[in-house]
């Protein structure tokens, strides 16, 4: 099993930026050295729900201060960004990584950032499909040219050519399994959910799955990845009292999700969203999420690998605020105590059952 750290960079407080960053490139030292695979950098703007508007740009500055780590992103918002510039980037940021990148898009959803950079929401979907055309053919192809409905490129060569061949390693965030299915199809890998969602929605992303690699005609293995919020402790009082930031963040990424979040000078007011019942009930955050002991969360991963075929297990370590030396604990011992009971671990995907 591969296992990441998913970097939100958020900050309920409105910490000062430099410290956000600080705390961020600590971990992402502490994560190469303890043997993690993955940094995975969230793009997201204009509210404390993640000060990380660029995760191109940020990678750039950690692949230096790193040995052997690997970097993503979950996700580039292909919208909100011109295709072929973002093309540049990622092969020049591929050399610059030494070929340690991949790259996942998605279309968006935050009508509160669609709004500030004036791009229609509705239309997301066809400029991203049209946007993931251009980034794909013109990193395989040189000479490359384009006659679309948002773009017309005349015969153009991206340089720098990327270093892994045809390109990075991509991957898609979608929970449809038509889309699903394509994307296996081309030779992508698939991104089914965030941090917030519910143990439930999990293992239904993972029939979803299943049926997608099914109807994309391609076989087994393939890479299915888990995503949740991870709060390790020597103490499981200490893991209960950490849980006002679990809440924190899913408050924020449903208000986000469903353009009900107020947003005052940039602090995202998860104290004005009404609570959803079980969504933001802290038992039900420690018993769904992978908050504990080292004990505890190595069964709670254990039930996560008999419901779905995970082979990537993405940690979202820094939640809400919890203070950042806390963070480093729980990544030490996640990595001492529990990532090695599931290194070797590898699932027979297909002997999983299907969903009637």
């Amino acid at each position: 099993m591969k296992f990441g750290i998913f970097l939100l960079m958020q900050s309920p407080d409105m910490l000062p930026s430099s410290e956000i960053y600080a705390n961020a490139l600590e971990q992402v030292q502490v994560a190469d050295q303890l043997g993690f695979d993955y940094v995975v950098a969230a793009e997201h703007h204009f509210s404390s729900y993640g000060f990380l508007p660029n995760p191109l740009m940020l990678i750039a500055s950690l692949a230096p201060q790193t040995k052997q780590i690997r970097f993503s992103t979950a996700v580039v918002v292909l919208p909100l960004r011109n295709p072929m510039q973002t093309a540049e980037e990622i092969a020049m940021l591929d050399h610059l990584t030494g070929g340690r990148l991949e790259v996942g898009f998605g279309t968006g959803y935050q009508q509160y950032e669609f709004q500030r950079f004036q791009v229609p929401l509705e239309e997301n979907r066809s400029m991203f499909e049209e946007s993931l055309d251009i980034i794909s053919n013109s990193l395989s192809q040189a000479p490359f040219s384009h006659d679309g409905h948002y773009y017309q490129i005349p015969e153009t060569t991206i340089l720098p050519r990327p270093l892994q061949q045809p390109h990075p390693p991509f991957w898609r965030a979608t929970t449809s399994v038509e889309t699903m299915a394509s994307t296996i199809g081309r030779g992508m890998k698939v991104i089914t959910g965030g941090t917030a969602g519910s143990t439930e929605r999990l293992i239904g992303s993972w029939h979803m799955f299943q049926e997608a690699v099914a109807l994309s005609g391609k076989g087994w293995p393939q890479e299915f990845i888990v995503q949740r919020g991870v709060y390790v402790s020597d103490s499981e009082d200490d893991a209960r009292a950490q849980l006002p930031h679990a809440v924190w963040h899913t408050k924020t990424a449903r208000g986000l999700r469903t353009n009900t979040l107020p947003v005052e000078a940039g602090r995202a007011r998860a104290d004005l969203t009404p609570s959803v019942e079980i969504e933001d009930d802290p038992e039900a955050l420690y018993q769904d999420w992978l908050f504990g002991t080292p004990e505890i969360v190595a069964e709670k991963i254990h039930r996560l690998t008999q419901s779905t075929g995970m082979t990537y297990l993405n940690c979202t370590f820094s939640l809400g605020q919890i203070p950042n030396h806390k963070v480093l604990k729980s990544m030490e011992l996640f990595a001492a105590k529990v990532m090695p009971q599931f290194r070797d671990y590898l699932p027979d995907q297909s002997k999983y059952p299907r969903r009637d």
